[in-house]
């Protein structure tokens, strides 16, 4: 009697196919899969699916385990950036347009964080209806059938009732501290990214806080996101030319 265990992320729903050989003898294990799906609590008894990785992390990567594939772009609020830098050299800017995020943290190695100063940073904070609660935006980076979540969907997050937070990892500020970050219920990991500071896109706490945009405006410059540290998570007010996490939710 032997018992195999097999671990990993599928890449899709559909049939999988795993060749054994023991004892000389061969055959082909198939399991049907189906894709990960990813979510939490909006309200009581109300459920929502997000998706699983940060915008711009590597969706091939285990959305549950924490790594620095899992961190992903920053995103200035209500803007949507054509292309990033590679994070490769501190403040580099390869695209023919100012970097309104910055480049995602997933280059050839874990140790390419370009924590410095990005190259044509906006310090300009976008209009008011760049995002908007009540619909999807052409502003809004989020890829079809999936939005900027509301200020309300994120503070339910905050609610231990709804999605009780697990922590992991040791929750120290450094620009590759990559393994810290909360576990909302079950089914929702978000890694503790940091953010990019407002006035020129040097990277702040990575590993020991996380900073998610809400689609919903605050007063004047501000808008509203979610943070998180160690021993909480709450919704606040930020300027609108910080550089923050996006994660997604369905429409």
């Amino acid at each position: 009697s032997l018992t195999y265990t097999i671990t990993g992320t599928p890449s899709g729903a559909g049939t999988a196919s795993f060749a054994l050989s023991i004892g000389g003898q061969s055959c082909t294990l198939q399991l049907t899969v189906a894709v990960v799906s990813c979510g939490a609590f909006v309200a009581s008894g109300v459920w929502k699916n997000f998706m699983c990785h940060n915008l711009g992390a590597n969706t091939s990567a285990d959305p549950f385990v924490p790594s620095w594939e899992l961190i992903g772009n920053y995103y200035q609020w209500g803007r949507n950036p054509s292309c990033f830098g590679r994070d490769d050299v501190d403040g580099s800017n390869p695209c023919s347009s100012p970097v309104y995020g910055a480049a995602g943290p997933w280059g050839s190695t874990a140790a390419e964080d370009n924590a410095g100063a990005i190259t044509g940073w906006n310090t300009t904070a976008a209009a008011n209806g760049a995002w908007t609660d009540g619909s999807k935006t052409a502003n809004d980076p989020c890829p079809a059938g999936f939005r900027v979540p509301t200020r309300t969907q994120l503070t339910a997050l905050t609610d231990n009732t709804l999605n009780p937070r697990t922590s992991v990892g040791a929750w120290t500020d450094s620009a590759v501290n990559y393994n810290s970050g909360f576990r909302f219920g079950q089914s929702l990991f978000l890694p503790a990214a940091g953010f990019r500071d407002n006035s020129n896109g040097s990277l702040n706490i990575r590993g020991s806080s996380g900073f998610y945009w809400s689609s919903t405006e605050g007063t004047s410059s501000l808008a509203w996101y979610l943070f998180f540290g160690s021993g909480n998570a709450l919704t606040s007010n930020g300027s609108r030319t910080g550089g923050f996490s996006v994660r997604c939710i369905a429409e």
